[in-house]
């Protein structure tokens, strides 16, 4: 457990009755030990967050607030092989991401009662980072998220639409807001939206097409982590997936994971960034909405369009699409903050 997340974080009701319709027995599910001190990180089991490897999980406990108020404690690794901290210590703005992501699978599970067959549709996702993270030097970094969520359409046994907010604090200091919006549904509710057959394996889908930029274009360390490939138009690249690379892919999919969708959009706005010398963009925020899967066995294309950041000659923000088929599956904006580049050239994220 987090040493933030104890007893004095939160107010359990004395009585609750749940309005889900899901069958749980509320009663039974243990609430962590409140104050409790461990000598390293315990994370909850990774299927309560759709992982296949226990190393990847990022949550470590949670605890009921109000009916539909928790506290969500997480522990953000600081050697990720893909979400690296920067060499002054600040954090990768993806890792919160990816820890909102699973706390909405963790809520949803744990307090909800939405069983783990159930599958779960990304309908749109935000974070802004305020900036005020303090600098983490140690191997790993305590965060609580304090999530309140909203139905968004009538509860049924067999679908569970919901909108979270987040607001993401460490060592009692917000520094960051964002929202989640997903739906949970049956596998029958599930294959009816889908509406097609399934998706071939991923090494079987689409060839890669066009030169993959290298890694100190789009703010990665390694080539296997570049997702975009360069087919000669301009601020647009090619989606190149590989399976191979678990860090993207961790379990068997049937359409481009959002997650995979997001850091795309993130390294396309890096790409058509060109900070003056001695500087570098780092991402503050982000938005994105997801009007459609985005499937793999047709072409992916992303593009990022550069537009001033409201005045401030240090900001920026960048319009992302992904395309396919000729319809927009995913759009949004990405926030960058422009500042000095002390890396020496080894992470030009």
């Amino acid at each position: 457990m987090s040493a933030q997340l104890s007893a004095e974080d939160v107010t359990l009701p004395t009585t609750w009755q749940s309005s889900s319709p899901f069958t749980w027995d509320w009663d039974a599910m243990p609430e962590p030990a409140g104050g409790a001190h461990l000598p390293g990180p315990r994370f909850v089991s990774r299927e309560l967050v759709h992982k296949s490897a226990a190393e990847r999980v990022l949550l470590t406990d949670g605890v009921r607030q109000a009916p539909d108020s928790f506290i969500i404690a997480a522990m953000l690794p600081r050697d990720h092989c893909l979400y690296q901290q920067d060499d002054s210590g600040w954090t990768d703005p993806m890792l919160p991401t990816e820890a909102l992501r699973q706390a909405g699978y963790y809520i949803q599970h744990r307090f909800y009662g939405v069983p783990e067959t159930h599958k779960f549709i990304l309908g749109a996702v935000t974070l802004e980072i305020d900036g005020t993270t303090p600098p983490s030097r140690t191997p790993w970094l305590p965060v609580n998220l304090r999530v309140t969520c909203a139905p968004t359409a009538k509860w049924t046994c067999r679908r569970l639409c919901m909108r979270l907010e987040v607001e993401v604090s460490v060592a009692g200091v917000v520094c960051g807001h964002g929202s989640l919006l997903s739906q949970a549904v049956d596998p029958r509710v599930y294959q009816a939206i889908r509406g097609r057959k399934a998706a071939p394996p991923l090494h079987e889908s689409v060839p890669f097409i066009g030169c993959p930029l290298s890694p100190g274009e789009v703010g990665r360390q390694r080539k296997e982590d570049v997702l975009l490939a360069d087919d000669g138009n301009a601020n647009s690249w090619l989606l190149r997936l590989d399976d191979s690379n678990a860090e993207m892919v961790d379990h068997h999919v049937d359409h481009v994971p959002g997650m995979v969708v997001l850091e795309a959009f993130r390294q396309a706005a890096l790409a058509v960034t060109h900070p003056p010398a001695g500087h570098r963009a780092t991402v503050t925020g982000l938005r994105s909405e997801f009007a459609s899967f985005c499937e793999l066995d047709t072409p992916v294309r992303i593009t990022a369009r550069p537009r001033p950041g409201g005045g401030d000659a240090d900001r920026m923000v960048v319009r992302v699409v992904a395309e396919q088929d000729g319809d927009e599956v995913a759009a949004g904006t990405v926030e960058l903050r422009l500042g000095p580049d002390t890396s020496s050239g080894q992470d030009r994220r």
